[in-house]
């Protein structure tokens, strides 16, 4: 006797499959273009489920059909001609929408596998279409829906085959520049460097949206080519300039758009889409189920069954909703700013078609404003706020948050034993520790402001003092240096990148959480508390954004990290003895001593009262004897005891001068951290909501200030006559092979 539950599952198996099929391609659809905007958790695990699920789904209900057409147990007649039509739209939602082709960028290089998973599942539709043959009635919207299948899934895979790493090398190949090119286009540089050390201290011009869009265009190629190759063109190098001459907002606007670029060519449709044929394919897609539409509502539908029409419905109008959608976003895209304004700069374009391409470009730049953070004048009505701010989540490039791991916090707050337990079965500390100890704050204006001058500062000294060697391997030196504070030079001098780190990362603390000021942000008022407030909190900001991407983005500080991973867990591990020593002490002195006005324990209670748990530990800390001199352990690499004495130090400066060198010392290390990351490995981040780290990178490259092209720094030609006078070439007016 069949059981009733496999009964209702023989009946609605394929049912309930085509709704989620359909459901999980809405969910891509929509949520898809969001990774590239927040850096959450669950937005992220949501979108690598319905990603996974949507292709299965869809095989799997293919092999469904497969086994149960010639089955009609919901006593429908020409059920299987209906099984057949459905099989041709899970070709279509195998295509997937054009807003994701790979989750992430190691799926580009499966793209020979979904060019078989192509065939097998066309000869599969196929397969059961004949076998409704001659007999199926809706034969013609059948085909119809099946070549738009195949054209959609076509396009998937050949979207991931040109985003692939290999396919990517090829398309960028160039030819190797002559001699004589090399040498005009380095004098061409030199007087393009000696307008920029000219301009560079006048006022910073402004930068319309057409020319924000159109900067970051020109650049883009060059990108691909420093991405796959590591080289440094001369397109890039012609952004020194630039870049020296805009403000803030328009330089990272033009970095934003050209990653927003960059995370379209590798994770969606639009190189293929963006076409002539691109454009042909989707129009012919888009008629031929609206056609498919039509015929199917104007065919007899007796001997169907009525809810399974209902279905077919829901699965032709889905498809026309969706491709509506997808060619609104394909609309108002930058890919189509940036084709309608190569149409506009074609001489043989008519001028009626470039009146027209200039109404069209006025339209899109009014709806889809780039966003500046806080650069407007004006604050917006309030009527107004609530569209400004929904435009501003859609429109922007990035995530505009930083991620903050503070260690003194991740020492206070223990895990329980019993959490500790179930951690250790599973293995989710790096999980349970992104949950429980990362944060996110908002990238606002004035730190954006306040590193783009810094690196700009350190591109003028490069190319006005010359000081290559020092600018490209900077990890604090300069500051320190120009500061005259060479006492703290042993910090960052004679020490590994990552104990340097952790060394400024726990003395930045100490001295942010025990100097009595307010930690709220300067609001403008142009005093010098002001600016001491600023520099204070931009010092604690890029402090736990940089030991987050020691711990947290190990991958990204690879190429500095060393033992990074290890100093922490062994300065973590002291810290928290420390703290428990110091809680024993207490606890002692409290059973011993009497309670009375001025005793112990009411000095422990005001002192619990008035101090939070991060002043109490830090002021811990800083009670630490340092007057001995104890060298690093090959076992032990704790850095906690020269953190305290670097803090100690850091404590006798004057207020300002101890948060400005602080602060600029961390966008020394983060400049640092950049430039050595892997180009592929800053892409990498771009479907998570990008990191500030790969903002700042770029932005390095278009200064010229990339520390990976220094080997050629004092490149010298061979000079066989020393009567001669010798060219000498940067590394940025050069094309350079890593």
């Amino acid at each position: 006797m069949e059981l009733p539950w496999k009964k209702l599952w023989d009946k609605w198996d394929l049912r309930y499959f085509i709704i989620l099929s359909l459901s999980l391609q809405t969910l891509l659809t929509f949520v898809a273009p969001l990774r590239k905007r927040m850096s959450s958790n669950w937005i992220i695990i949501s979108l690598w489920s319905a990603y996974l699920l949507a292709d299965w789904a869809a095989n799997f209900a293919v092999g469904l059909i497969s086994n149960s057409n010639n089955n009609t147990t919901s006593g429908a007649v020409n059920n299987g001609d209906l099984e057949a039509f459905w099989a041709t739209f899970f070709l279509v939602h195998l295509g997937g929408p054009d807003t994701i082709t790979a989750f992430a960028l190691e799926d580009n290089e499966l793209w020979l596998r979904h060019l078989l998973s192509l065939v097998v599942q066309c000869l599969a539709a196929l397969y059961i279409f004949f076998q409704t043959l001659p007999g199926n009635k809706i034969w013609i919207p059948t085909m119809l829906v099946f070549v738009a299948g195949i054209i959609k899934y076509s396009e998937r895979t050949r979207s991931l085959y040109l985003a692939s790493f290999g396919n990517l090398r090829e398309s960028m190949r160039r030819v190797p520049p002559v001699y004589h090119q090399v040498v005009k286009e380095f004098h061409s540089g030199r007087a393009t460097v000696g307008r920029f050390i000219q301009e560079g201290a006048g006022d910073a011009r402004v930068l319309t949206e057409l020319e924000v869009i159109s900067e970051a265009s020109s650049f883009f190629d060059s990108l691909k080519e420093l991405i796959v190759n590591s080289i440094v063109t001369f397109e890039l190098d012609d952004g020194e300039y630039l870049f020296g001459t805009i403000m803030a907002g328009d330089a990272f606007g033009i970095i934003e758009l050209e990653l927003n670029l960059m995370y379209e060519i590798l994770y969606t449709k639009v190189s293929v889409v963006h076409c002539k044929s691109g454009y042909i394919c989707r129009s012919f897609c888009f008629s031929s189920v609206v056609v498919a539409l039509a015929l199917f509502h104007s065919e007899e539908k007796q001997g169907f069954d009525g809810f399974d029409v209902g279905i077919t419905y829901v699965l032709l109008l889905g498809a026309i909703v969706l491709d509506i959608i997808a060619i609104v976003m394909l609309f108002f895209s930058n890919s189509t700013i940036i084709t309608l304004m190569s149409i506009r700069c074609r001489r043989s374009t008519s001028n009626w078609v470039k009146n027209w391409v200039k109404k069209m470009l006025n339209f899109l730049l009014a709806v889809k404003r780039r966003r500046r953070i806080a650069d407007a004048a004006k604050p917006p009505r309030s009527c107004c706020m609530l569209m400004r701010l929904i435009g501003q989540f859609l429109h922007r490039g990035w995530s505009e948050s930083v991620s903050q791991f503070n260690l003194i916090n991740y020492c206070i707050n223990k895990r329980s034993r019993w959490m500790q337990k179930l951690i250790d079965i599973f293995h989710l500390t790096n999980v349970y520790d992104r949950h429980n100890y990362v944060k996110r704050v908002s990238f606002t204006r004035e730190l954006r402001d306040f590193i783009f001058k810094e690196l700009r500062t350190k591109a003028w000294t490069w190319r006005h003092v010359g000081r290559a060697k020092e600018i490209y391997s900077g990890r604090g030196e300069g500051v320190l240096r120009d500061r005259g504070h060479h006492n703290l030079l042993p910090s960052v001098e004679e020490v590994e990148y990552d104990r340097s780190l952790l060394l400024w990362h726990i003395a930045t603390e100490l001295c942010y959480s025990t100097d009595g000021k307010s930690n709220a942000a300067a609001c403008g008022t142009g005093n010098d508390d002001d600016n001491i407030g600023k520099y204070r909190n931009f010092s604690n900001l890029l402090s736990d954004y940089m030991l987050y991407l020691l711990v947290m983005q190990q991958q990204m500080m690879a190429a500095v990290a060393g033992d990074g991973y290890i100093r922490f867990i062994h300065t973590c591990s002291e810290t928290k003895h420390i703290f428990q020593r110091r809680k024993s002490q207490v606890q002692q002195v409290q059973t011993r001593a009497r309670p009375s006005i001025f005793g112990v324990n009411d000095f422990f209670c005001r002192e619990k009262s008035e101090e939070n748990e991060q002043i109490r530990a830090c002021n811990t800390i800083l009670s630490i004897d340092t007057t001995f001199n104890f060298e690093e352990d090959i076992y032990v690499k704790s850095v906690l005891f020269d953190a305290c004495r670097l803090a100690k130090a850091l404590r006798k400066l004057g207020e300002k001068d101890k948060w400005e060198t602080i602060s600029s010392v961390w966008v020394e290390l983060l400049c640092y951290a950049a430039s050595r990351c892997g180009e592929y490995t800053h892409v990498q981040q771009l479907n998570k909501g990008g990191e500030l780290i790969t903002l700042v990178w770029l932005l390095m490259v278009h200064l010229g200030l990339c520390g990976r092209y220094q080997d050629l720094g004092s490149f010298q030609p061979l000079n066989f006559n020393p009567s001669e006078e010798q060219v000498v070439a940067t590394p940025h007016q050069i094309r350079t092979i890593k």
